[in-house]
C-alpha cells in the first residue's frame, strides 16, 4: 500500500484504525447481523406472498435465502473483516528528474509496497482483503498514468518528402512515397508508441527508410506490407489472406518490398544515381554499405512543418475575423491586457494556494472513506453493489492525482511547448493577439486545477455512479477559504497600482 505524501499516510493510517474500531463495535453488538435477519423477514413475506402458480414455494425461498446470505458473506467475509495488516509507505520521489519532467517521478525501487509494521498511538491497524486489493489497484493505476505524461515538451510535425529531383523515374518516386506512407511511417509511429529500449546509435539509424532496425527487428517491416498490390510479386494466398486479388500483383511485406533483390526498392533506387557519383564517393575510402546508405537518406528526409497559421497560435473569437483589428478593438486588446495583468495578481496567489491545498483535501476525503466503509456496508444490507460502487469512488479520488499532475505539467510547459518548438514563428504580426491570450491562458491553467477533477468526477455519472455533485462540492467549499486568503495580497497590489 502506497500514500502519496506523508500527510496522506498520517490520516489513511488514522482511518483504518477508526474503521477497526467501528467493525469490533459491529461484530461486538450483533449489529451486523441485523441487515442478514432483515434479510431473511424479507424473503419470508416475498415468499408468502407468492400465489400457487409460482410451484413450489418452500424450494423458491431455500434457493432466494442462499443467494442472498451467500453474497453477503462474501461481503463480509472479504470487505468487512480486517485481515491483512496496513502496510502503508510514502513514496520517494527523486527531485531531480521531478525538475526535468514537471511531474512527481518516483525513485526506482521505492514504489511503497514492503512488509511494515505501522503503528499510531501504539495501535496497529488491520484492512479488508478487498479493500487492500482496491487500494493497491487504484495506486498503481494512477502511477502509471502519471508516468505516461511526457518528460520534454517536444512538439514537432515531421513532412517525410521524396527528393524528387534525385529520381528520374516519377513511377518509382511515387511507390517511395508510397513505401514511405505504408511501411516507414506506421513503424517510426509504433516504435515511439512503444517506447522501446534502444541505443543513442540506434536512435539515430531508426531515422530513415532503409533503417537495419526496422529490417531485422520483429514487428516492424515484417508485419506491415503494400497496401496496394504491386506488379513485381504475384499475389501469394497464404501470404495476402484476406486482401483482394485484382490481378495487378500482391502486397509485399515492407521487408520484401525493400530489400528483394532486383525487384526491391533499394536496388532500383540505387540504379537512379548517376554513375559518377558512386566513383566520387567509392574515393572517399568508405565501405559500399556506408555511401549507398547516405546516397538512400538523401532521398527521404523529414522536414520540419511549422503547424501555427503565420504566428496565430489561438483561435479565439475576440475582435474582427481575419487578421486585421479596428482601432476600437486595437484599444480595447489592450486595455484587456492591462485588467488581465492587473487582475493576476490577485488570482495567481489564490491559485497556489488552492494548488496546495487540495491534495489536503484528497486525503481527508479518503479517510473519511475508509472511515464510512463498514456502516455504509450495513445499511445496505452488505449488498455487492454498494462494495463496488465504494470501490469506485474509492479510485476517483486516487486517480485525482492523476489530474493534478496533468494540470500541473500543463502549468509548467505549456507555453514553452508551444513558443519553443518548430511548429511555430516568432515573426509574426500576431504578438498583441498573443499576449492578451497567453494571460487568459495562464488564467485558465490555474482554474484546471478544479475544473479537470470536476470533469473527471461527473463523467462517472456516465458509468452509474453519481458521486462528482457531492466530492465537487466538498472540496470546492473545503478551498474556497483558502482561495481568498491567497487573494488578499494581491487585492492589496491591484488597489495601490488603481489608475486615479
Amino acid at each position: 500500500m502506497t500514500a502519496n505524501s506523508y500527510f496522506e499516510y498520517v490520516l489513511t493510517l488514522l482511518g483504518w484504525l477508526v474503521n477497526n474500531g467501528v467493525w469490533q463495535t459491529l461484530t461486538a453488538t450483533g449489529l451486523f447481523a441485523l441487515p442478514l435477519l432483515a434479510k431473511l423477514v424479507a424473503l419470508w413475506l416475498k415468499a408468502r406472498g407468492q400465489g400457487a402458480d409460482e410451484g413450489n414455494v418452500a424450494r423458491l425461498l431455500v434457493v432466494w435465502v442462499e443467494h442472498s446470505l451467500y453474497s453477503a458473506l462474501l461481503v463480509i467475509l472479504f470487505a468487512g473483516v480486517p485481515f491483512l495488516s496496513v502496510d502503508i509507505n510514502t513514496i520517494t520521489y527523486d527531485s531531480q528528474r521531478t525538475k526535468q519532467c514537471g511531474w512527481s517521478v518516483v525513485q526506482p525501487g521505492d514504489s511503497g509496497y514492503a512488509p511494515l509494521i505501522n503503528e499510531l498511538s501504539g495501535q496497529s491497524a488491520s484492512v479488508p482483503v478487498w479493500w487492500y486489493f482496491t487500494h493497491a489497484l487504484g495506486k498503481g493505476i494512477t502511477s502509471a498514468a502519471v508516468a505516461v505524461l511526457p518528460w520534454k515538451p517536444d512538439l514537432r510535425q515531421l513532412r517525410f518528402e521524396v527528393q524528387h529531383t534525385l529520381i528520374a523515374d516519377p513511377a518509382l518516386a511515387q511507390e517511395l512515397q508510397d513505401f514511405v506512407n505504408d511501411c516507414y511511417g506506421p513503424s517510426r509511429t509504433r516504435l515511439k508508441r512503444l517506447g522501446s529500449d534502444i541505443s543513442e546509435e540506434q536512435s539515430r539509424e531508426v531515422d530513415w527508410v532503409g533503417s537495419s532496425f526496422y529490417l531485422s527487428t520483429p514487428g516492424y517491416y515484417d508485419h506491415d506490407h503494400s497496401r496496394s498490390p504491386r506488379a513485381a510479386w504475384p499475389y501469394d494466398a497464404s501470404r495476402d489472406d484476406g486482401l483482394s486479388d485484382t490481378g495487378g500483383g500482391g502486397y509485399p511485406a515492407c521487408k520484401e518490398w525493400w530489400s528483394d533483390g532486383d525487384a526491391g526498392l533499394k536496388n532500383r533506387l540505387l540504379k537512379q544515381v548517376d554513375t559518377t557519383l558512386w566513383q566520387r564517393l567509392q574515393k572517399l575510402g568508405q565501405s559500399k554499405e556506408e555511401y549507398e546508405e547516405a546516397v538512400l537518406r538523401s532521398l527521404v528526409s523529414p522536414r520540419n512543418m511549422q503547424v501555427s497559421q503565420g504566428g496565430l497560435v489561438y483561435n479565439g473569437f475576440g475582435g474582427s475575423a481575419g487578421d486585421n483589428l479596428s482601432q476600437t478593438q486595437l484599444l480595447s486588446r489592450v486595455g484587456g491586457i492591462i485588467g488581465t495583468g492587473l487582475s493576476s495578481y490577485a488570482l495567481f496567489p489564490a491559485f497556489d494556494n488552492v494548488r496546495q491545498a487540495l491534495p489536503m483535501v484528497q486525503a481527508f476525503l479518503e479517510m473519511a472513506l475508509v472511515i464510512c466503509i463498514p456502516v455504509i456496508l450495513l445499511f445496505s444490507a452488505w449488498e455487492l453493489k454498494t462494495v463496488i460502487t465504494l470501490s469506485v469512488v474509492q479510485f476517483a479520488l486516487f486517480f485525482l492525482t492523476f489530474w493534478w499532475e496533468l494540470a500541473r505539467w500543463l502549468d509548467n510547459w505549456l507555453m514553452q511547448m508551444m513558443y519553443d518548438s518548430d511548429t511555430h514563428s516568432y515573426f509574426n504580426l500576431w504578438g498583441l493577439q498573443n499576449t492578451s491570450d497567453d494571460l487568459i491562458v495562464n488564467i485558465i491553467m490555474g482554474v484546471m486545477f478544479l475544473v479537470l477533477p470536476a470533469f473527471w468526477l461527473g463523467a462517472l455519472t456516465w458509468a452509474g455512479v453519481r458521486i462528482g455533485t457531492a466530492v465537487a462540492g466538498v472540496m470546492g467549499s473545503a478551498v474556497g477559504d483558502i482561495r481568498s486568503a491567497g487573494e488578499q495580497v494581491g487585492k492589496m497590489i491591484v488597489s495601490k497600482t488603481r489608475l486615479p
